[in-house]
């Protein structure tokens, strides 16, 4: 297995988690399914930068310089621009909830308290996040089968 199998395999282990919840979270009522939803995107985002990382030879210890790196030098070859940007949101928007102090899911939407200032994040946009992840580990530069 090449050095960056183990985290392709993870990145889309999470997009599967997170397709999965997804698409039941209608059937609960439980709506904070959203929200996992983004913390499964989030680590399936990072394991992908990493897989992708590894792939090119790039990147170190430090997380921010590999995320700087990975957007400027690595992302562009492989990804369009929207799907870049959706990579780094899902990342924003995943601290962002953690670091909340208020936190509320309604309906299909998730409102969040951010520096003072209430954010809402609906299930359709979720719903690009996950296109995007599912396009980024398409397009990374192997064939490489479905386990």
């Amino acid at each position: 297995m090449s050095s960056f199998d183990e985290s392709l395999i993870n990145a889309k282990y999470h997009l599967a988690v997170a397709e999965r919840m997804y698409r039941s979270y209608g059937e609960f009522t439980d709506k904070r399914f959203l929200v996992g939803v983004i913390n499964e995107l989030a680590r399936a985002v990072s394991n992908l930068i990493k897989a992708f990382l590894i792939y090119e030879g790039l990147g170190g210890k430090d997380v921010l310089e590999n995320m700087k790196i990975f957007m400027r030098v690595v992302a562009p070859r492989y990804l369009d621009e929207l799907t870049r940007e959706n990579l780094f949101k899902i990342l924003e928007v995943e601290q962002a909830q953690k670091d909340s102090p208020i936190e509320y899911a309604k309906d299909k939407k998730i409102i969040l308290l951010i520096q003072g200032k209430y954010r809402f994040l609906t299930a359709t946009r979720i719903g690009e996040f996950i296109e995007s992840v599912k396009k980024s580990v398409v397009e990374f530069p192997r064939n490489f089968r479905h386990i």
